[in-house]
């Protein structure tokens, strides 16, 4: 049973009222009552938004009085009550042609007929247009299921507000002192307002940690999120007073005033405390109390906020108030007194609602957060009053700017120095919490699915852990569609357009992407693809993200992948294009083609397995994406050549140490992380406990990744570090490929300087040489004679070698799959290559070379 709606605040109704009488100008008498539900049974906004949409439709398609079928119809389509696939309906409307009334036609329909997914940004375009040509109960069936795994884990969510909290001194501890240090030097002739932004990825413990801050300052919490949505904090009722704001309002003073009414409410709160209760034990009440429906929290910002509605100073009123925080008992002792938490805060980045039509150009008009840090900057200096913007839809530059792209921070005068933002915060250390302080002891150990998910953020390990003793493999499966639907930001079930920020979104957690230099996918990967945040600089001039290795978010990625090779070659192609925008050389993209295809290697090795072991009752029953198992070196190298490894020519290595890699050989992993050092075998044993394997730095010796190998004897289940080896691999990107005929004798753990515990264990060492073909075939050749890797030096009899020439050496990769690899491995960013064969252009460029250079390029 749906939820009863309180009615609107009071200075809302004629709001409601007048967007009636807007919808009865548009002279659709027929729609008149089915309007007026509609209008009392949504937000204000949303009816506005509704009315404004409609209205630029009903102009462009020219509907008039002497024309209302056309009108009628129109609405007919928005309310459901004409059931047609969407290509029809834009194809009668004439809207196919242009782009931006299919849209509006679009937004109109869904928010008429579905008003609580609105606002749901996990619903995409796609997703919105499809339900059209189904009723409306079993488009609301279809979008439920598609937003249900965003309320699967609510119960995990709340579970985690109220578990222990680990790593405090290293997390909390640090955040503390910053914004102690940041409420302290807070001047208006310094600063341009009291506040920072709380920047991280979805899941990173954000609440979590404005929780723990709760414990030690006195936290006032707002939560920003939208009515009808399922996620966790729910909606604080001060969201109302926040973005409602009262008609024609001068926003800033009521910015002014309502940040008043909240400080003297919570004022009084600890006023009227027993002085002898505990700090830590008063901040816990005070938390709870200003969040709970059922204090008079509320009600009392609310009446404090229409007394000082009625004073004409308003700024004064709050230097009244500011100055009570310092001799308020508990707070005082602290430089940072008050923090105004804004949680879900990009809200604010919506234009106000709250205009008349005789206002501004609502195009020209300042988001609300312009006008709320108007009115932070009238807090008196010093007074231990700051705020935090906490969100992770939001980019960075939405709430701290750069001081050249934001006018209002700029200096007053030729000599004043700029006003100056506080550095967001995004130094969030929960990375790895949930991982148990002893490593796996045993083989079994290592492919435990509770394991292997406490790596990464907190969310996937603590649901796990909730469902220890539900079935373990629908757990499993039910967070990794969880986490694809968090990469994709889409909880759309089928196919789905891959964007460039999908691609790498894909990619990021699997083969690891560079993202440095392009900031535009930098903050969408942030903000809506679930990507880390690496590193901003003080200025806001650039910011890295990165996708660490977390093996739940790889198995998700690899599962749809491998599922879908169409995404996958689409997911090439998109980097391919942001890459060539750069300035990535051939080397870098010739190693980032033989991580596409190691990962390819191994996912269809684990699927080919996990295919021979299944039942016929397995086949009929629902396939869960789960953990693979690991895969022998023998069964990898057959997949990478297509022909049996005991045919293949391995080079020097003798039999006894072939026997132990063919045959004990084991690999379990199914993403690459950058590593900034030489491998030894601690590193690679950790790999194998996280399912990784190595990128190697750019100056590493002999090879660019490395696999981790362990020798399993069947009978012995304790790891040991003495089992550690490795299969190394160097790539290269060339046509002319000189170093070919010398690198074997330099792929070995000598030459690498990879330190092995246990010196003679045999390794496995493949070039890929992707430019390049196989020589001439010789009488009585062998195809498997493609993959011998020229012999160089003395014998190594612990080293088994593979070439591959170009490639058409992967057999197991289809033909589009090759083609995206190519044109990868073909990008050339530099002047002349940019011009391919166009001789004016080529001609152009040579004009800025040396002549000597230009001969010879002509």
């Amino acid at each position: 049973m749906a939820p009863r709606r309180l009615p609107p605040p009071y200075h809302l109704r004629s709001k409601v009222t007048s967007l009636e009488e807007r919808f009865k100008r548009l002279n659709v008498e027929s729609e008149d009552k089915h309007f007026r539900k509609f209008s009392q049974s949504v937000p204000p906004r949303l009816v506005e938004r509704y009315l404004e949409i409609l209205e630029e439709l009903f102009k462009h398609f020219r509907v008039a009085p002497g024309n209302l079928e056309l009108g009628a119809l129109t609405l007919k389509v928005a309310t459901g009550v004409i059931i047609l696939a969407w290509d029809k309906i834009s194809s009668a409307f004439g809207a196919k042609e242009n782009k931006s009334i299919e849209d509006k036609f679009v937004e109109l329909a869904f928010l008429r007929r579905y008003p609580d997914y609105y606002e749901n940004e996990q619903i995409d375009w796609e997703a919105r247009a499809s339900i059209f040509s189904v009723s409306l109960d079993q488009g609301r069936s279809i979008l439920e299921r598609a937003t249900e795994p965003s309320t699967v884990a609510v119960d995990v969510v709340r579970k985690g507000y109220l578990s222990d909290y680990v790593g405090r001194d290293e997390i909390v501890t640090p955040i503390l002192s910053t914004l102690n240090e940041n409420a302290s030097s807070w001047r208006p002739e310094e600063y341009h307002a009291p506040y920072t932004s709380l920047i991280g990825p979805t899941m990173i413990g954000k609440t979590r940690l404005l929780m723990e801050l709760a414990d030690e300052i006195c936290v006032v919490y707002i939560c920003l999120r939208l009515p009808n949505s399922s996620g966790e904090p729910k909606r604080s009722q001060l969201a109302t007073e926040m973005l409602e704001t009262p008609l024609g309002a001068d926003l800033e003073v009521y910015y002014v005033q309502l940040i008043t009414a909240i400080l003297s409410v919570t004022i009084k709160f600890f006023q009227s405390a027993s002085k002898r209760k505990d700090r830590k034990e008063l901040f816990r009440a005070w938390y709870q109390h200003h969040n709970s429906p059922n204090t008079k929290f509320y009600s009392n910002v609310q009446s404090e906020l229409k007394r000082l509605t009625g004073k004409n100073d308003a700024v004064h009123q709050l230097i009244l108030a500011a100055e009570k925080l310092g001799k308020t008992h508990i707070l005082k002792s602290s430089p940072l007194k008050v923090l105004l938490a804004i949680d879900e805060a990009n809200t604010l980045l919506d234009k106000p609602k709250n205009r008349t039509v005789s206002s501004e150009n609502q195009s020209e008009e300042p988001p609300l957060f312009r006008f709320f840090r108007r009115a932070l900057r009238n807090v008196p200096d010093s007074s231990g009053f700051f705020a935090i913007l906490v969100d992770t839809n939001s980019c960075v530059a939405n709430f701290s700017p750069r001081t050249e792209d934001d006018p209002s921070c700029r200096s007053i005068g030729t000599r004043a120095e700029p006003f100056k933002l506080y550095p967001p915060i995004y130094e969030l250390r929960t990375m790895d919490r949930m991982v148990p302080a002893d490593p796996p002891r045993s083989w079994a150990e290592l492919f435990l699915p509770e394991r292997l998910c406490s790596y990464g953020v907190p969310f996937f390990g603590s649901y796990l852990k909730t469902k220890m003793r539900a079935n373990l493999s629908v757990a499993v499966d039910k967070m990794a569609r969880f986490a694809l639907n968090k990469l994709l930001c889409s909880f759309k079930e089928g196919p789905i357009k891959i964007t460039e920020s999908r691609a790498l979104a894909l990619l990021g957690p699997t083969i690891g992407v560079p993202l440095h230099g392009q900031a535009r996918l930098n903050s969408q990967l942030m903000a809506s693809h679930a990507a880390h945040c690496g590193y901003i600089d003080a200025n806001r001039d650039s910011q890295y993200a990165f996708y660490p290795s977390q093996p739940i978010y790889a198995l998700a990625a690899n599962y749809y992948l491998q599922t879908n090779e169409d995404v996958l070659i689409s997911c090439i192609n998109s980097l391919t294009a942001v890459l060539s925008q750069g300035d990535v050389g051939p080397g870098d993209a010739g190693e980032i083609a033989s991580r596409i295809i190691l990962l390819c290697a191994m996912n269809k090795t684990a699927a080919d397995m996990k295919t021979a072991k299944e039942t016929s009752a397995d086949l009929i029953g629902v396939k869960h994406i789960s953990f693979p198992d690991p895969v022998p070196v023998i069964k990898f190298l057959e997949t990478l050549t297509g022909i049996s490894a005991h045919e293949l020519p391995l080079g020097s290595i003798d039999a006894n140490h072939k026997r132990k890699l063919l045959e004990h050989g084991m690999m379990f992993w199914n993403h690459f992380m950058h590593f900034s050092e030489r491998p030894t075998t601690e590193s690679m044993l950790e790999c194998l406990h996280r399912g990784l394997a190595l990128q190697c730095r750019s100056n590493q010796e002999a090879f660019d990744q490395v696999l981790t190998i362990y020798l399993k004897d069947q009978f012995e289940d304790e790891l040991d570090e003495a089992n550690v080896t490795f299969c190394g691999i160097q790539v290269k990107n060339r046509k002319y490929d000189s170093e070919l005929k010398n690198s074997q004798g330099k792929m070995n753990p000598e030459k690498a300087k990879i330190e092995i515990k246990e010196k003679t264990n045999p390794y496995l060492s493949l070039y890929f040489t992707l430019q390049n073909t196989p020589p001439k075939k010789k009488e009585n050749y062998k195809r498997q004679d493609n993959y011998k890797l020229p012999s160089n030096g003395p014998p190594d009899y612990r080293q088994a070698s593979l070439v591959f020439y170009g490639l058409d050496s992967f057999h197991f990769l289809s033909p589009g799959l090759k083609e995206a690899l190519k044109q990868l491995i073909d990008i050339r960013t530099d002047l002349v290559s940019r011009h391919g064969k166009r001789k004016q252009g080529l001609d152009y460029v040579t004009d800025f070379f040396l002549r000597s250079t230009a001969r010879r390029l002509n």
